[in-house]
């Protein structure tokens, strides 16, 4: 007892191609060149570069802080350049020591 005939041949032909093509559709919005493989590899590189413009931007205010106290600030100028110079003001003594270990 059959409720529906079997389809025509040229049927059948029509809905494997309408297949196949949906197969191709699926395929290609995953691995194409705008699929989702390609959408996941771009939001990586964003992150990445979000990363590294705000760690920039960190960097940029120290700086920026940094000249406007190097700037306005005597005793932070003169504690900068002793340290990195090793400068001393007139009238001090300096002792070296030697360590020997």
């Amino acid at each position: 007892m059959r409720y529906l005939t079997p389809l025509p041949w040229k049927h059948k032909a029509v809905v494997g191609l309408g297949v196949a093509a949906l197969m191709w559709c699926a395929v290609s919005a995953v691995s194409g060149s705008g699929g989702v493989w390609q959408l996941r590899r771009l939001q990586a590189q964003q992150g990445a570069a979000e990363a590294e413009a705000f760690a920039l931007a960190q960097r940029n205010g120290r700086l920026r802080d940094h000249l406007q106290r190097l700037e306005h600030d005597d005793a932070y100028l003169e504690k900068v350049v002793r340290e990195r110079l090793g400068w001393i003001a007139p009238g001090e003594l300096v002792y070296r020591l030697d360590r020997r270990d």
